[in-house]
């Protein structure tokens, strides 16, 4: 009697079949790891889809508070427009609402005379101005204000000065900043300091400015 042969049907159709059969069984002996794993899957997803729903509603209110403060410091209503910013950065501390509600609540502060808390709030601002840099070059502007009112020159020098040689978003005021820094140096009694920033402005200066700035220097050098 002759061996029936299998064609290439029958054979791919065996494979299948035994293939078939094997994932069965896999699933079969291993369907507890597999629930655990597919649940798994799921919690992770749906707690991806809550954090970015989340983040976005937070995004929101951040948003809109921020607005709203911005309306009250545009009115004139620094008192309110301070104590709304700072609530807005102790709530949205990681946004950048809450970087730039530091700074606008140090401006206020500086407005109202409260030069030493408006320090520290600028500090807070610049401590986070890395990734929120906006508002940096003005943060600086207003420590150096702060600490002149406070008649600190000497850091008041340094401020203007770190404004000068750094500057983020302002560039075209380097002359501005100089000239305060040169002021700020001479009150400090930094005579040398002050010939050495002086002698920078004088370099980016022209006519009578220029010639003003050469008697500055020879009066300084005695």
């Amino acid at each position: 009697m002759a061996q029936n042969r299998l064609s290439k049907h029958d054979i791919k159709e065996d494979n299948f079949v035994t293939a078939v059969l094997r994932a069965k069984e896999f699933i079969y002996e291993h369907q507890n790891a597999f629930f655990i794993g597919l649940i798994a899957v799921i919690v992770i997803i749906a707690g991806t889809l809550w954090m970015m729903n989340s983040r976005e509603k937070t995004q929101d209110s951040a948003s809109t508070q921020f607005a709203e403060a911005l309306a009250s410091f545009r009115s004139g209503d620094i008192k309110t427009a301070e104590e709304m910013f700072k609530i807005i950065d102790e709530r949205f501390n990681g946004f950048e609402e809450g970087a730039y509600s530091a700074y606008l609540a140090g401006k206020c502060a500086l407005e109202d005379g409260r030069n030493t808390h408006a320090i520290e709030l600028f500090d807070s601002y610049l401590r986070r101005s890395g990734k929120h840099p906006f508002f940096h070059d003005a943060a600086v502007e207003g420590l150096a204000t702060a600490w002149e009112n406070e008649r600190d020159y000497e850091k008041a020098s340094d401020a203007y000065l770190q404004l000068a040689d750094d500057m983020k978003t302002n560039s075209f005021v380097e002359t501005a900043y100089l000239r305060k820094a040169a002021d700020a140096l001479k009150m400090s009694d930094r005579r040398e300091k002050a010939i050495e920033v002086l002698e920078r402005l004088h370099e980016l200066s022209s006519g009578i400015e220029k010639r003003d700035i050469e008697i500055e220097i020879e009066i300084l050098r005695g």
